[in-house]
């Protein structure tokens, strides 16, 4: 179903807010969104899957920066970024994954990433329904 989505991340000073793809079967939360922050940037697609079973977040992102992400809490694990400038190898540590629940309809994931410096940027991404069980 279309719902309104905020998305936050600490790479934007921002929330962004768009209309997405909401699906939820069985044990697999899927939410599908497309986003451009200025007129001179080429629009990005994005499909996150949220495992509950597993409790693991795996982020695709497409378009003219490609990647693959998956988020484990406790765990490492790897993923890659690709721009027209070559592919980035990630190595991703996840602090903490908060699934949503019937208190708060938020997806959020605290975590680090390395990308072969030796400095670790810690970011907090989130993915929230605006408007719950309607569409839009």
């Amino acid at each position: 179903m279309k719902v309104q989505l905020e998305i936050v991340s600490g790479v934007y000073n921002e929330p962004y807010r768009c209309v997405g793809i909401y699906d939820e079967k069985d044990s697999k939360i899927t939410i599908k969104w497309r986003e451009k922050h200025s007129e001179d940037e080429i629009e990005s697609f994005y499909e996150l899957v949220l495992d509950k079973k597993k409790k693991k977040v795996t982020v695709n992102r497409s378009g003219n920066i490609k990647s693959c992400m998956e988020f484990v809490p406790g765990e490492e694990t790897y993923g890659a970024v690709s721009t027209v400038y070559g592919t980035i190898p990630v190595l991703i540590k996840t602090d903490y994954l908060n699934m949503p629940s019937v208190l708060s309809d938020v997806i959020e994931i605290g975590y680090k990433v390395n990308s072969g410096e030796n400095e670790l940027v810690k970011n907090i991404f989130s993915v929230k329904r605006l408007l719950q069980k309607s569409e839009v």
